[in-house]
């Protein structure tokens, strides 16, 4: 009976050890999976706007797993067209950037442009720009915001501003607010003197010497985009190029913007200059952006449903827009130290 059980026993072991080892095989196989790669094609990007020359960037498609640079076309033949009639056939600039020489493209036209390379298949898109609509004022207010508790406690400024502007009744109308602020900020250097001193000592004069720094600092300016925020109903995506909205919501109505900024966003040595920006901008400007963001928030996420990046260019890919801008501009100052700290320690 003893050897029967343990027989059996060496029988179990054994299996176990197989079921085991099969485990750790399959675990450590490799799946190769050959994916055809597709044609590649001519990727366009640009955006027209009435008061600047115009700027096409020109690209190709890469294979879903090369994760190398964008690759610029350098030898493309672009042409912009105004309805039927070619403006200018676009000189190649950098970076496979094309670029007019002078013409600015007019409110209220629509556009066409046309790309051929060598080896693909050639593309074309459309777009308008549309009328700008104008900022009618702008109200700003600045507040302090307290945080902490009962070991430490901070504040910090907020800057609020309310933006009212008219939608144009019965037009479906796209916008993209964004702000820019020329401002400054300390750059701090030492000067240092050198001191030549004595000392009398061993019956005569010894010399030395003494450094003695100064601190300066140098006011240097430099222009950026602050980052801001809404809870306004009408967001509908807050992206790396500003707040995108349009007007499904407030359709001919005059309508009163409200964002917020941290107050470090415009931090200055001295007064800045900050840009509000209202853009006008065209249902495929519009289309590109908000399904790129959304793109951008689903991507590491994967239970999201894919999101196919907006494309108008016809046989190729890429986007192709137009927009017009009104301006408001304001000079505010928040200074570079502003921040006071308290610590408690029991």
């Amino acid at each position: 009976m003893k050897q029967l059980y343990k027989k059996r026993g060496i029988e179990i072991v054994a299996i176990a050890t197989f079921v085991i080892l099969m485990l750790s095989n399959s675990c450590e196989s490799v799946l190769f999976i050959e994916l055809e790669e597709a044609d590649k094609l001519i990727v366009v990007y640009g955006a027209l706007t009435n008061d600047s020359t115009v700027a096409i960037q020109v690209s190709r498609t890469r294979h879903i797993l090369d994760n190398a640079n964008v690759v610029p076309l350098d030898k493309a033949i672009v042409r912009l067209y105004q309805g039927g009639n070619m403006i200018e056939e676009l000189s190649y600039a950098w970076n496979g950037f094309y670029l007019t020489a002078s013409y600015k493209p007019e409110i209220g036209m629509e556009y066409i442009i046309e790309v051929e390379n060598p080896g693909y298949p050639s593309v074309s898109a459309r777009c308008d720009i549309p009328e700008p609509v104008g900022i009618v004022s702008l109200d700003t207010m600045t507040y302090t915001q307290e945080y902490g508790d009962a070991y430490w406690s901070s504040s910090e400024t907020m800057f609020q501003f309310d933006l009212t502007f008219n939608d144009p009744p019965g037009v479906e109308n796209y916008y993209l607010l964004n702000v820019e602020a020329d401002r400054s900020r300390t750059e701090w250097r030492d000067t240092t003197v050198v001191i030549i001193d004595s000392l009398y000592y061993g019956d005569k004069w010894n010399y030395y010497p003494r450094d003695s720094t100064y601190t300066v600092g140098d006011i240097v300016r430099f222009i950026d985009d602050p980052s801001f925020g809404s809870e306004d109903i009408i967001v509908e995506a807050i992206t790396s190029d500003g707040i995108l909205f349009s007007d499904q919501l407030i359709d001919g109505k005059e309508y009163s913007f409200r964002g917020l900024m941290v107050g470090n966003e415009i931090l200055s040595a001295d007064s800045v200059v900050v840009d509000f920006r209202l853009h006008s901008i065209s249902e495929s400007y519009y289309k590109y952006l908000k399904s790129r963001q959304k793109h951008y928030e689903s991507k590491d996420d994967y239970l999201a449903v894919p999101v196919i990046v907006y494309s108008n260019v016809e046989s190729g890919t890429g986007f192709f827009g137009g927009y017009s801008s009104d301006v408001t501009t304001i000079t505010t100052f928040i200074p570079e130290y502003q921040y006071e700290y308290w610590y408690y320690e029991y």
